[in-house]
């Protein structure tokens, strides 16, 4: 992945339940998670690997322990390598034609133990570290339960759907209309969500919205390291 398609880069959350949403409108917000869907703080997570060298999967298990390093992230979650896939909790591939997404938090517990619940389409070794980190830190956020950021039921953002179907609809992501509804324009219910309250458009969730894609508004783009933010929300998730 070069440079310029990692800022481009978008992934596909996976939930077992789709519900209905409604539109968008309001005030922007640091942190969003799907509460039905979280780990209990202090559990061990398995990480399991179904394929790729084992200086990739070295890599990728470095870089999403800074979501619990005390040091970066602090979640209050054990990390720990599998010792096989059919132990494991969360299950890593790297298919290069299915792009990255992870199911979200433990809705990862209703995929076969010998299918994947994440995928790091665009991650290899030579990938550059800021874009590694981007891709590996958003994807194993929704691992632990959190959303987009996009998709808060407050957040107001005025798109140009026509502009992000034709952009999402072509390579590399190749999406159904169905697919950028729910990945980009509609809302999670306020019943199923937890929710901070100060605005954090650089937040590692939040996806690269390019302005052409908006009208009006300036385009936005996530850190490629976890925000003051994403610290603060994730440590109250899991204390």
């Amino acid at each position: 992945m070069s440079n310029s398609d990692a800022r481009e880069w978008i992934c596909r959350t996976l939930l077992s339940n789709k519900e209905p949403r409604g539109a968008a409108g309001g005030v922007q917000t640091r942190g969003l998670a799907d509460k039905r869907l979280l780990w209990t703080p202090e559990q061990e997570l398995r990480i399991g690997f179904l394929e790729g060298s084992k200086k990739l999967q070295d890599r990728v298990f470095e870089t999403l322990l800074r979501w619990t390093s005390p040091e970066e992230g602090g979640a209050n979650l054990e990390l720990t390598r599998a010792v096989s896939t059919k132990s494991s909790d969360i299950r890593i591939s790297f298919d290069e034609v299915g792009g990255s997404w992870s199911m979200i938090g433990t809705d990862a517990r209703d995929v076969a133990v010998d299918q994947p619940t994440m995928n790091l389409g665009w991650a290899t070794e030579a990938t550059p570290e800021n874009d590694f980190a981007s891709v590996v830190l958003h994807e194993f956020g929704h691992a632990i339960g959190l959303l987009h950021e996009h998709n808060h039921p407050e957040l107001e953002l005025r798109w140009k759907k026509d502009v992000v179907y034709a952009d999402l609809g072509g390579p590399p992501n190749n999406w159904s209309r169905e697919d950028i509804d729910f990945n980009v324009f509609l809302q999670y219910p306020l019943n199923r969500i937890v929710a901070s309250d100060k605005p954090d458009l650089v937040s590692i969730m939040i996806y690269t919205i390019p302005s052409r894609w908006l009208s009006d508004q300036k385009a936005i783009t996530p850190s490629d390291h976890l925000s003051k933010g994403d610290v603060t929300f994730i440590r109250q998730l899991y204390p």
